[in-house]
C-alpha cells in the first residue's frame, strides 16, 4: 500500500492513537482527531482521506466514550457510506464489537495485534477500491492555447459545461437505478464536490471564462493560495463562483501583480488540492506567460491539450511551446493536439500538423465563430442554444474521451473476512457501500 495514503482516527486518547500509528507507520499517515460531529464533517468530502478509525476501547469510567463513537459511526454511515470505517477496540471486549456493527462499522480490529490491524487495513483497501471502479470517472484536462485568440477559453468554458452536463445525467441515472430520485435530490446545490466540474480559468486575458459562463466571484487563484490550509468542501462550496449546471470556477486575480505574492509551490499544490476534491477538473491556461508553471501543470494534468489553428503564427508558436516542453523534460507524446476553427482549405490538415510536430491527433473543431458569438451574446454557451450545432458535436465528442466507464459497463461487494465476521456471523454493514 502507498505510504501516501491518510487515514483519520477519533479519539480522546493519546496512548491509543500513538499505538495505532505505530501498526500503521508502514502503510500511510495516521492523523489524531478529538471525537466531535464538526470535526467528522470536516473530513467527510475531503478525497484525500482513505480510512477512518474509531475507538471503541471501553473506558472503565463511564460509557459516554463508546456512546461518542457509536454517533460518530452513524454520521459516517449516513452521509459517507462509502467510506471504509474501522473500530479499534481489544478482544476481550466482545460488547464494544457488537456496538461498533450495529453502529454500522466494516470492520474490528484489535489494538494489541498489529499484524492484524494491517492485514484488516489492506482487505478494506482493496474492498473500496473496487467498489469505486463500479463508477464512473473522469480525466482531468489542461487547455493550453499555443498563443493568445486560439480559442482554448471558449473551449474549455463549454468542455467544462459539458462534462458537468454527463455528471448530472450520470446522478440522475444513479439516483433512479437506487430509487432515491425525487426533485428534492435533483437540485444542483445538493451535488456534491466528486460530483462537479471545476473550472479553473486561468488563460487571458483574466477572468474570460467567468465572463462566458455568466458567474460572478471574489475567490480567487490567490485567494484559494493564501487560504490553502484551510481549504474544505464547505470553504469550496460557499467560497467558490457556480454557474446554474454545477460548474464551479476560479480564475486569476484581476491585479496579476498579486501573483508576485505567492510561490510556485504553494500555487501547484492548489491545483493539485482542487484535482482531489472535483469529479473532474478543466484548466484553461490559454496565453500564461509562465512556462515552468504550466509545465507543472502539465505533470499534474491526466491529458493535456494544445489548441492551435492553422495559421503560420500558431504553428510557430506551437513549435516553441514544444522546445519549452522539451528543456523542462515533458515528452510530446505526453501531450495532444486540438486544431481549432478547422478548415481544410486554411492550409496543412489536422493530420499533416500533427505528423510534422510529433503529436497525437485529439480532434478538430469546426469554424463555428459566428454561432458562438451570438450565443455567448446572449449569456448563453453554444450547446445551451444549439445543442446539434457541429462545434458542440465535435466537442463532445472529445468529451466523451475523458469518460473512465465504470467496470462492466459501456457507459457486490464482497463479504467481510476476518474475525469479527466469524465472532458475530454476519456484515458490519447491511448494505452496499456504494
Amino acid at each position: 500500500m502507498s505510504k501516501h495514503n491518510r487515514y483519520v482516527f477519533f479519539s480522546s486518547d493519546t496512548e491509543i492513537a500513538a499505538k495505532l500509528a505505530d501498526s500503521l507507520e508502514e502503510m500511510g499517515t495516521l492523523v489524531h482527531e478529538q471525537p466531535a460531529p464538526d470535526i467528522l464533517s470536516r473530513h467527510l468530502d475531503d478525497s484525500q482521506v482513505n480510512m477512518v478509525f474509531l475507538d471503541f476501547v471501553p473506558d472503565d469510567a463511564n460509557n459516554e466514550k463508546l456512546a461518542r463513537s457509536i454517533d460518530l459511526a452513524r454520521l459516517l454511515n449516513r452521509h459517507k457510506p462509502d467510506m471504509p470505517c474501522v473500530a479499534v477496540g481489544r478482544l476481550n471486549s466482545p460488547g464494544a464489537a457488537v456496538a461498533a456493527l450495529r453502529a454500522g462499522v466494516n470492520d474490528f480490529i484489535d489494538l494489541d495485534n498489529p499484524e492484524e490491524v494491517r492485514d484488516t487495513v489492506k482487505r478494506l483497501a482493496r474492498k473500496f477500491s473496487n467498489g469505486r471502479e463500479d463508477e464512473t470517472h473522469y480525466r482531468n484536462v489542461l487547455v493550453l492555447g499555443v498563443r493568445t485568440g486560439m480559442g482554448s477559453t471558449l473551449l474549455s468554458v463549454h468542455l467544462a459545461s459539458l462534462l458537468q452536463e454527463m455528471q448530472n445525467d450520470e446522478r440522475t441515472a444513479r439516483l433512479q437505478e437506487s430509487g432515491k430520485l425525487d426533485e428534492s435530490q435533483s437540485e444542483v446545490d445538493l451535488l456534491s464536490l466528486q460530483e462537479r466540474t471545476c473550472l479553473l480559468d486561468l488563460g487571458m486575458p483574466v477572468a474570460d471564462g467567468m465572463l462566458y459562463m455568466n458567474v460572478n466571484g471574489n475567490f480567487d487563484f490567490v485567494e484559494g493560495v493564501r487560504n490553502l490550509r484551510r481549504l474544505d468542501r464547505t470553504m469550496l462550496m460557499s467560497a467558490m463562483a457556480h454557474d446554474t449546471t454545477g460548474v464551479s470556477v476560479m480564475a486569476l486575480p484581476r491585479d496579476l501583480d498579486q501573483l508576485n505574492n505567492v510561490s510556485h509551490a504553494d500555487s501547484l499544490f492548489l491545483v493539485e488540492s482542487l484535482r482531489d476534491h472535483f469529479g473532474v477538473m478543466v484548466v484553461d491556461v490559454g496565453g500564461m506567460p509562465n512556462p515552468a508553471f504550466i509545465a507543472g501543470l502539465v505533470r499534474l494534468a491526466d491529458e493535456t491539450w494544445l489548441v492551435t489553428d492553422q495559421s503560420i503564427a500558431a504553428l510557430v508558436s506551437l513549435a516553441d511551446i514544444l522546445k519549452e516542453f522539451k528543456e523542462d523534460g515533458i515528452a510530446s507524446n505526453e501531450l495532444s493536439l486540438v486544431v481549432n476553427r478547422y478548415d481544410i482549405q486554411y492550409g496543412m490538415s489536422a493530420e499533416q500538423i500533427a505528423q510534422r510536430f510529433g503529436l497525437k491527433l485529439k480532434g478538430t473543431l469546426p469554424d463555428r465563430t459566428l454561432s458562438i458569438m451570438k450565443s455567448t451574446s446572449q449569456g448563453l454557451l453554444l450547446h445551451q442554444e444549439a445543442p446539434k450545432d457541429p462545434y458542440i458535436r465535435a466537442l463532445r465528442t472529445l468529451a466523451n474521451t475523458l469518460v473512465v466507464p465504470a467496470a462492466g459497463k459501456e457507459r457486490p461487494q464482497e463479504q467481510k473476512s476476518g474475525w469479527l465476521a466469524s465472532f458475530l456471523g454476519r456484515d458490519a454493514r447491511s448494505g452496499s457501500a456504494r
